[in-house]
Order: C-alpha cells, then structure tokens, then sequence
C-alpha cells in the first residue's frame, strides 16, 4: 500500500462536542476497488478517491494522543435515519496500536449520487491506561432529517477526488477535511492512485471535495 506525507494546510474549528465518549463504530470495512469490480461495475459506477491518514496525534488538545480509526458515509437518502443501519461506505483504521502518520490511498466503485457523513470514531488517550473513544454518528451528524456534517458526490462513469481526511487538535480531536494545495500537489495525488490502481482510467479525475461547513474549508482547484 503506498503512503506518503502532505503538507497540511486548514483552519481548525472546535467540534469536540459533537461526539461523546463512547464505543467506536463497528460496520464492516468496504471493500476497496478491484479491477473485476471496476470492470463490472464502470459503464454505472464512479470512482471515489480519497486518503486518510490513521496515525496518531500527539498532545491533541487536552489529550496525549489521539488517533482516527474509522469514518463512514450514507448514500442519500436514507431512512429511517438509525445509528444501527449499516452505512454505503465505511473505512477502518488497519490498526489501533501502531500506524505511521501518513496518508493512504483508497479507492471506491461507489452507485452515483449524493453521499453524506454519517459516523466517525477517534481513538483518545489521557495516558497508557486510560483510553476511551469519541464517536458521532447520525443522532449528531444528522439535523432535522438532513445532513449536518457535510456530503460528497460521485456521477457514473468518473473518477472523483473528494479530500484527505485526519483530525484537527487545535481545539480537541475532531475530524478534518484537507486537500491537495494546487494543481501540481493535486496531479501528483493522482499520480499516486494512478500507481496503486493501474487498472482504473484516471485520465480526467475531478476535484470535488467532500462540502463541510463542520470539519473542513471551502477550497476551489485553480487551473
């Protein structure tokens, strides 16, 4: 699996108080592209790309470390909106023990339309022996029966970029959206996928981010 480091470039908000101390997420993991799915499923599908770094940060605001271990999205609409319905695509750290602090690409075939946030967990840690979770899943990501932590979208037929996903510890652990900064730094991200997933046609992937007013900034690719 090929990894790498970016520069980090945000604005961090405070959201701690969007998750609580609790148990983290436990949906199965969503199987990465394969070149029979994508050939299966290309004339209907697109292509979701993004990166997640899993590492841990250290002296996260009032904690010694934190890390992400898992992030999942909905395909809207959904309903009836239940923490317990299993979301359209979720991924999970490859360990809670020791991963470096880098990113990673995934890749998804995902049926088009419109995704939303819909659960995320972060690993916390006062010391070696005191360790809990923060989780947010629909009853806080989900405001009136619409979605409050922000969405992607994904059209049949292409290949979309929609941001690297980690945490922000300017305020406490919460998650954050960043980006490829530029058009060099983006088409060097896609040379990466490219690398890891020879058989996907990435000849004209789209930068669309994942759209957040809670746990990432606007950002516009200039050509």
């Amino acid at each position: 699996m090929i990894i790498k480091k970016y520069i980090l470039i945000a604005i961090s908000i405070a959201l701690s108080a969007c998750a609580g101390v609790t148990q983290p997420i436990k949906f199965e993991a969503s199987n990465i592209v394969t070149e029979e799915s994508y050939l299966n499923t290309k004339a209907t599908n697109g292509i979701v790309l993004l990166d997640v770094n899993w590492g841990r940060w250290w002296g996260c605001g009032s904690y010694e470390n934190a890390q992400l271990i898992s992030l999942a999205f909905d395909k809207l609409p959904i309903s009836p909106i239940s923490n317990e319905t299993p979301p359209a695509l979720v991924l999970h750290s490859p360990s809670r023990l020791a991963v470096d602090p880098v990113f990673i690409n995934y890749a998804y075939s995902l049926e088009p339309g419109e995704y939303a946030i819909s659960a995320f967990s972060i690993k916390v840690a006062r010391s070696v022996s005191d360790v809990g979770f923060l989780t947010a899943q629909r009853d806080k990501l989900y405001s009136g029966g619409k979605p409050a932590g922000g969405t992607f979208t994904v059209k049949p037929g292409e290949a979309v970029f929609i941001g690297n996903f980690y945490l922000d510890c300017a305020y406490g652990p919460t998650l954050w959206r960043y980006h490829s900064d530029g058009k060099e730094a983006f088409d060097a991200q896609v040379a990466e996928y490219a690398s890891r997933f020879p058989y996907l046609d990435l000849r004209n992937v789209q930068f669309r981010l994942f759209k957040t007013k809670e746990f990432g900034n606007d950002y516009e690719l200039v050509p």
